[in-house]
C-alpha cells in the first residue's frame, strides 16, 4: 500500500447518535497556549493551516466559513491518534466514529468525519482530500458549520503521518443561525499569508494575482474574512499586483539568503 495515497475511507451522514465509546488518555491541550506544549503548539498550527486552506476552498466556490473551536480539535486529535492502531472509522473499541461526539456533549444536525494518511504536510493533506470525490464533497458541503482537525505522528506505523476531519452541521434551536461555541475561531492571517499556509511564499503572490485580475474582470471571487487584511501587503487599501511584487520580492530575497523582512519590500 502507498503511504502516500489518500485512504480510501469517508463516511457522511445526517445522523443519530451512534453508541458511546471511552476517550482514550493523552488528549491535547488546545484550549491554552500559555501552557501548551511545543508539541502541542506545532499540531495547533498543523490543524490550524488545514482549517485556512479549507476555507479557501469554501470561500471561492460562495460557500460559508467553518469555525473551529479547541474542544472539537482536542477530539478530533483524539481520532487521528487511534488510527494507527485501526484506520478506519470504526474506532478501536469497535464504536462509530461519531460516538466520541456525542460522549463529549457535542450536538450535531449533520456530521462527516474525512481520514488521511501518509503526508506531513497540512497543504498537500488538503489537496489530497479535494482530489477525491467523497471527501470533496464533505468538505464542501452546505450543511456543516464548524470543523475539527486532529494531526498524529507515529513513526512506528505504516502511515506514519495521520490526519482526521470532523465537519459538523449545528444550529441554534431558536435563531436558526449556526451554533456558537466558547472559544470558536477562524485562524488568522498574517501580513502576506493571503492564503492562510502560515508561510509566505509564491502561492500567496498567485493567489492576490488571481483575486486582483477577477476583480479587474468584474468576476466577484469569495474571499475568507480577513483575506483583504492579509493580502493587501502595502496597506494602500486595494489588493492588485503591487502587493503581489512585493511578496515575489521578498521571497526572492529570503531566497537567496538575506535576512529579510516582508516590510522591506512595501513602497
Amino acid at each position: 500500500m502507498k503511504k502516500n495515497k489518500l485512504a480510501a475511507i469517508l463516511l457522511a451522514c445526517c445522523a443519530t447518535v451512534c453508541s458511546l465509546g471511552t476517550v482514550q488518555a493523552g488528549a491535547v491541550n488546545l484550549h491554552d497556549e500559555a501552557t501548551m506544549t511545543e508539541e502541542e503548539k506545532q499540531i495547533k498550527e498543523y490543524c490550524d493551516i488545514v482549517v485556512n486552506c479549507v476555507n479557501n476552498e469554501r470561500t471561492e466556490r460562495g460557500l460559508s466559513e467553518l469555525m473551529t473551536f479547541p474542544e472539537l480539535s482536542e477530539i478530533t486529535c483524539i481520532r487521528a491518534e487511534e488510527l494507527p492502531v485501526k484506520f478506519d472509522h470504526t474506532r478501536p473499541d469497535g464504536s462509530m466514529c461519531f460516538s466520541i461526539l456525542k460522549e463529549n456533549g457535542i450536538r450535531y444536525s449533520a456530521v462527516a468525519e474525512n481520514l488521511a494518511g501518509g503526508r506531513p504536510d497540512p497543504v498537500s493533506t488538503v489537496e489530497q482530500w479535494m482530489n477525491s470525490e467523497g471527501h470533496r464533497k464533505n468538505i464542501l458541503g452546505e450543511k456543516y458549520t464548524h470543523i475539527g482537525i486532529g494531526y498524529y505522528y507515529d513513526a512506528d506505523s505504516d502511515w506514519k503521518y495521520h490526519w482526521s476531519m470532523f465537519l459538523i452541521g449545528t444550529y441554534d434551536t431558536e435563531s436558526k443561525e449556526p451554533f456558537v461555541f466558547d472559544g470558536q475561531y477562524c485562524p488568522t492571517r498574517e501580513l502576506g499569508d493571503a492564503d492562510g499556509s502560515h508561510v509566505i511564499n509564491s502561492l500567496d503572490a498567485k493567489k492576490i494575482l488571481h483575486y486582483a485580475s477577477s476583480r479587474a474582470a468584474g468576476v466577484e471571487m469569495g474571499v475568507v474574512h480577513d483575506f483583504i487584511e492579509a493580502a493587501d501587503v502595502n496597506g494602500d487599501g486595494i489588493v492588485d499586483a503591487r502587493d503581489a511584487s512585493a511578496v515575489l520580492a521578498y521571497c526572492a530575497a529570503v531566497g537567496s539568503g538575506e535576512n529579510a523582512v516582508l516590510e522591506d519590500f512595501i513602497w
